[in-house]
Formats: C-alpha cells, structure tokens, sequence
C-alpha cells in the first residue's frame, strides 16, 4: 500500500480542518499555520518530500533564495503570481479557484457569512437598500438572498452582458459609471480589481463592505474610511463547511485525473 506525503499550507482555518480531513492510513498529512515560505518550510518538505502541497488562496511570501522539496508535486492552489508561477512552472496545478463546483459552493458560503458579519452592526437587512457590484457568482447568490430577507438590491455592473442578466433576474441594474447617482443604504463590491477611485468615492455616501480578495477595489489614492475589507469570509465564519467544500474539490479533482 503506497501512502502519499500531503503538505497543507495556510493560515485560515479551514486549511487546518482540511489537513484532518485529508488524513487517513494512506495518506500522511503536514499542516503548516503560514503566510510565507521560509526556511522551515524548505527543511520540512526536503526531508518529506511531498507528493502533494495545498496552497492557500493567496500567494505565500517567498522568504528564501529557493523553494526546494516539492519539484515532483502536485500542487492545489488558489492564486499563484509571477513569482510562484516561475517556481511552479515544471509542476502539475490545478486551481481550486477555477473548480464550478468550489466557485459557487464557496459563493453562496460568503454570500450568508456576509450575512453573519451585517448583524453584527445591529441592523435589519429588511426594508435596506443594497447597491452590489458585479454579477459574478457571489453578487448573484448574495443578491438573492438579502432579496429574499426584504433588502432591495441594485447590481451596478460594466457589461450590457451583466446588466441584461440582472434584469432577466428581475434586479434593477445599472452600469458602473453611473452608480454614484444611485441612493441606497449600503455598498457592497464583488469586482476582483482596483476600480473605485477618489471621484466614484466622493458619490459614496454610504458604509462600503468590500467582498474582493485582497487588496480589494479601492485604487492607492482613496480614504478608507466609512470601508471594510473582508476577504475569505467562509473560512472566518464556516470553517468546517469551507473546508469540506475544498475537500470536495481536491478529491474530485483527483478522481477525475485519475479516470482520464
């Protein structure tokens, strides 16, 4: 019986119930609570050398001249920039950020952990209005459910694509440009880029959740105040259903390689 060497890298916790749930007699499962990759991590996986390395959603910070020990992986990551692309070029990847399965599973885990977070401020959802930007998967799942709670809900969006969609969907929609003229009680942005500047901001008079991944849609040159940055929100609040939708996902991933 061959056992497989699994190293499991991150921070959020979920990456921590992962490494549990992966554990069984053939496999032996590493857990590593880290943001970059240090000499720790060279030593650790040079003397397990891993047959498989999960990675967290954002990059690790490399701290050492090389990344040794996982030539022969195979890696499950969320994002890789230039620097990790150039380190992983020679090795199998499969991006659990590009599984259907995990995308729409973990949107509509963000879509009501942002939900739990909006209480927090002790008020209703109810009789609300609600601008949300895009109409990807999380702007799609969130909008149907403060919708469903009594929020109205405006999805202000860049394409004719999207903003047809959200009114087949029966949302009021709007295109992004225009969405400083638009009043509401609450903003929320789903758009992975930098694209709210200073002149968009000033339109803004009202609390901004931003739901994007680090750094989120503000541009260097805009105040943060009345803004709150909250990525990976399914890992701070659902830990355990995050980890089994990523669990899902690796195995699923692996079982379809292995039938091809």
């Amino acid at each position: 019986m061959t056992n497989e060497k699994w190293l499991v890298i991150g921070t959020d916790e979920r990456l921590k119930i992962l490494a549990k749930m992966l554990s069984n007699p053939e496999r032996t499962v590493y857990y590593k609570s880290k943001t970059n990759w240090d000499h720790e991590l060279n030593h650790l996986s040079l003397s397990i050398q891993p047959d498989y390395v999960v990675l967290p959603i954002q990059p690790l910070k490399v701290e050492v001249p090389a990344v040794l020990g996982i030539t022969n992986a195979t890696i499950f990551s969320g994002k890789t920039n230039e620097e990790w692309k150039e380190i992983l070029n020679e090795n199998q990847i499969y991006y659990y950020l590009e599984d259907e399965e995990f995308i729409w599973q973990n949107a509509l885990l963000t879509a009501e952990a942002f939900v739990a977070t909006f209480y927090n401020t002790k008020h209703a959802i109810s009789g609300k209005r609600f601008i949300i930007t895009g109409f990807g998967r999380v702007a799609k799942t969130l909008g149907h459910l403060l919708r469903s709670i009594g929020a109205e809900v405006v999805i202000a969006v860049r394409s004719d694509v999207q903003l047809n969609e959200a009114k087949a969907f029966r949302f009021e929609s709007v295109y992004l440009a225009d969405v400083g003229e638009i009043e509401a009680d609450y903003f929320i942005n789903t758009i992975p880029a930098r694209w709210l500047d200073a002149s968009v901001k000033e339109k803004i008079n009202m609390p901004i959740y931003d739901l994007a991944s680090y750094p989120g849609c503000l541009k260097d040159d805009v105040e943060r105040d009345h803004y709150e940055l909250l990525p990976a929100l399914p890992g701070k609040y659902f830990p355990h259903d995050a980890a089994k939708i990523l669990y899902n996902s690796i195995v699923g991933q692996l079982r379809r390689r292995k039938s091809c």
